[in-house]
């Protein structure tokens, strides 16, 4: 048989049980645009997901992706590959190879991939590793939390003293192990204040207007973004899965020829950086990020049955409210509603209170990322990195005319956002972007599946 009727072989036999993705360097602009010409009611998720598949009715196209990228991310519909694996063409491409969260039973037979060093099996508690086949080059495993210290108690690394064991590839990732502290809050007391942009204003978009009134019960606000060891420590006693590990890719940055630019790594979630690589335990407070609005949400409802209390994301009224200083705000206007004094959250110079793009001007491109926590300027509640750092996920749905409707009621009372619309809310602005994208105004939407370099999240509790 030769190597295309072998392919064909191989691609009906995967059509109906496996789903492949690999990493993506093609993404661009331009190349969204042509994608959204053709399909009218797409958006930029479903443009993610399909670039990071693999057209497997495509021979020429899987070949060149593999020989780039040499991952490869097979998501499968049967707990018992082997068959999909026995068919998999060019096997000595592939160096990375992901069988994360399918559920696999019994055991495998890797031998043909014999170019493999690293492998992916998070998520299959079923896999019997007395019974897997692995190639001689084989050096990391990776796996969850809970299945590293089982592997390890049944001695794995006696077995298999060359291969090592990790949660991303980094052996001393664990921060998952540290002992639960709940999120600091900082009291909120509610009040009146003017939500949105006047018309006036230079730098307001449409999105932003008209300014209305919103009168806000007692809340408290997360001091800090939610940070990768707290949410780690809820992926450690709940096995959570976030959508990145389930569908096998995010969005990362790249820079080519000096010029932040991005692509979907096949292997990429909350454990890896802005840039798809693998986190360590030095970024224990750096901001989360690769979580979607609903991993977000799992995080809140975690949160509150671990407590008791009730914890959620913000609604838009609340982060913004929180922003311009709360019940500590600086300004109000002559009926004594507060309102927005600055540009940023706490400050007019968003180099006091924001990490964003030009604040990395003169680093190296690798200093370009998120930061930890805390690290500038409060604002007048004490909460940090509100502009900057990360785009923070919102309770709130969209619609276009939300605020016009707002504005015609005369005064909302704490508002949770239009009951319909397809896509969640995101404020704060990220380290991606320009300085201009954290003013405390402004606005951003996205379907709640999003996810990527800079999305992350902070919390609020109301009881």
């Amino acid at each position: 048989m030769n190597i295309i009727s072998s392919f064909r072989t191989f691609s009906a036999l995967s059509a109906s049980v496996a789903r492949f993705t690999m990493d993506n360097y093609a993404l661009s602009g331009e190349d969204y645009a042509q994608f959204k010409a053709g399909r009218k009611d797409a958006g930029w998720v479903d443009y993610l997901r399909e670039r990071s598949q693999v057209d497997l009715a495509d021979y020429l196209a899987f070949a060149d992706r593999l020989r780039a990228t040499r991952t490869v991310r097979i998501r499968l519909a049967t707990p018992h590959p082997q068959a999909v694996l026995s068919a998999v063409p060019w096997p000595e491409y592939i160096s990375r190879l992901s069988l994360a969260h399918n559920q696999l039973e019994g055991g495998l037979d890797l031998s043909r991939f014999m170019e493999l060093e690293v492998l992916s099996l998070a998520g299959n508690p079923a896999l019997d590793y007395d019974r897997l086949v692995l190639p001689p080059g084989l050096r990391h495993i990776i796996v969850s939390g809970a299945e590293q210290a089982n592997l390890e108690k049944e001695g794995f690394r006696e077995k298999h003293p060359g291969i090592s064991l990790s949660q991303n590839g980094k052996p001393g990732f664990n921060l998952g192990k540290a002992p639960f502290r709940e999120p600091e809050m900082a009291a909120v007391r509610g009040g009146t204040f003017w939500m949105g942009s006047e018309e006036s204003e230079a730098e307001a978009t449409d999105a932003e207007k008209p300014r209305h009134l919103v009168q806000l019960s007692d809340y408290a606000m997360g001091k800090y973004l939610i940070t990768v060891e707290e949410f780690a420590r809820f992926v450690e006693e709940t096995g959570y899965v976030t959508a990145a590990e389930r569908e096998g890719w995010s969005v990362a940055g790249i820079w080519r020829q000096g010029k932040l630019e991005f692509f979907c790594p096949a292997e990429c979630n909350w454990r890896y950086d802005v840039y798809g690589r693998p986190l360590t335990n030095a970024h224990a407070r750096h901001p989360v990020v690769h979580v979607t609005w609903d991993d977000a949400m799992a995080y809140c409802e975690w949160l509150s049955g671990k407590t008791g209390k009730t914890y959620r994301l913000p609604t838009e009224a609340q982060w913004e409210y929180a922003a311009i200083g709360g019940h500590q705000a600086p300004d109000k206007d002559d009926q004594g509603y507060f309102q927005r004094s600055c540009a940023y959250a706490g400050s007019d110079d968003p180099v006091q209170v924001s990490w964003f793009f030009g604040q990395f001007e003169g680093q190296p491109v690798e200093q370009y990322g998120t930061r930890p926590v805390g690290q500038l300027q409060p604002n007048e509640l004490g909460l940090y990195d509100m502009s900057g750092n990360v785009w923070e996920w919102c309770f709130d749905r969209h619609a276009p005319d939300y605020y016009r409707q707002c504005k015609e009621a005369g005064l909302v009372k704490d508002p949770a956002g239009p009951e319909q619309g397809a896509n969640r809310m995101f404020r704060g602005g990220g380290w991606g972007r320009d300085a201009a994208a954290g003013r405390i105004a402004n606005r951003r939407r996205s379907a709640p599946d999003d996810r990527g370099d800079a999305a992350g999240f902070r919390i609020v509790c109301t009881k």
